[in-house]
């Protein structure tokens, strides 16, 4: 009965285990929906009006519109990754200017609601749609960037457990990480940058980007099992798989996910690693500013734990010894009392 009761207790906590991992990450998907997407819009004031509240009525809260004073204006807002979207009525008429680079799932929307501003086909109707920042031709949809990112951080998050109980001291610890993190960008690069060819820009930018990444995941874990022991193993899991992936917004967009859980997730390791991979192959760096301090910001914690870590180290010899003394002191101090 004891062991059936026991059997029983560890089918119980895997069926756990395994329901919290769904639910972390399918209940953002299931609840998604634009809030607050930056969008750029052009036109002279009275079409300017009309189509605000027409975005309004179709979906309210879902856009934060900017207004810009013309298309070369709207042009640079998306190339910068200040808007998704812009929306330009010149003489031409109305058409739409988008960033599928930027997330073709928000690109896609974009297109349907400019396409329904003016159900009875007014002129305020937007069908023109321009791709000012598009996609990777081997990767139109996104799929493969988004599927880029959960490896990402689960090699990462293997390699700084590999790295903990391979390596003993601190130092070699630390230098472990970061010669995986350099390995790793090199070796993503090639792999997305050259032999899948779904990331374009700069090689050497793309590592860099890519190798932050890995090194604020494998370097989180190392620190935490170097401070509290084993314990931070699971630490690491919970807060990279559980909490920072789900939350990442790779397939999407921040805005599309729940407030105030995009926001959360772009301070996470998964979501600042998606925003600065895809700013630097997509944008020439431009909007990945936040991403990079969030990265260095969780590998200068790690830093901090690991030198946490060889301080307590130092201390424990220093405190046997000073035991010893102690008791050595006191046995002569019997023996002399006794003599």
């Amino acid at each position: 009965m004891k062991h059936l009761a026991r059997t029983g207790a560890v089918a119980l906590a895997a069926v756990g285990i395994q329901a919290l991992m769904v639910f972390a990450f399918t209940a953002p998907a299931a609840h998604s929906s634009p809030h607050k997407v930056p969008l750029a819009l052009s036109a002279p004031a009275p079409q300017r009006a009309a189509l605000e509240q027409r975005l309004n009525q179709a979906a309210p809260g879902a856009f934060a519109v900017r207004e810009v004073a013309d298309e070369t204006a709207a042009r640079a807002a998306l190339t910068d990754r200040d808007a998704y979207g812009a929306i330009v009525v010149d003489a031409a008429g109305p058409h739409l200017l988008v960033a599928s680079a930027a997330g073709p799932s928000v690109a896609a929307m974009l297109t349907e609601v400019g396409a329904h501003l003016a159900p009875t086909g007014s002129e305020t109707a937007v069908t023109d749609v321009t791709d000012v920042v598009p996609a990777s031709t081997n990767d139109p949809h996104g799929g493969a960037f988004t599927a880029m990112v959960l490896p990402v951080v689960m090699s990462s998050l293997i390699g700084g457990v590999l790295i903990t109980l391979k390596l003993r001291r601190l130092r070699d610890r630390a230098l472990g990480a970061l010669l995986f993190a350099v390995g790793g960008g090199l070796a993503l690069t090639l792999i997305a940058g050259h032999l899948l060819a779904f990331l374009p820009g700069s090689s050497l930018a793309l590592t860099a980007a890519i190798g932050t990444s890995a090194l604020a995941v494998a370097g989180f874990t190392t620190a935490a099992a170097s401070l509290i022991g084993p314990r931070g193993f699971p630490l690491a899991g919970i807060v990279m798989m559980l909490l920072a992936n789900p939350l990442s917004a790779a397939a999407s967009a921040p805005e599309l996910l729940p407030a105030p859980w995009g926001a959360i997730g772009q301070d996470l390791p998964a979501g600042a690693a998606a925003t600065l991979i895809r700013s630097t192959a997509f944008f020439g760096g431009n909007g990945g500013t936040h991403a990079a301090v969030v990265l260095s910001l969780w590998i200068g914690a790690a830093a901090v734990m690991l030198t946490a870590a060889g301080r307590r180290a130092r201390r424990v010899p220093a405190t046997v010894t000073e035991t010893v003394e102690v008791a050595r002191e006191a046995e002569a101090t019997a023996v002399s009392t006794a003599v």
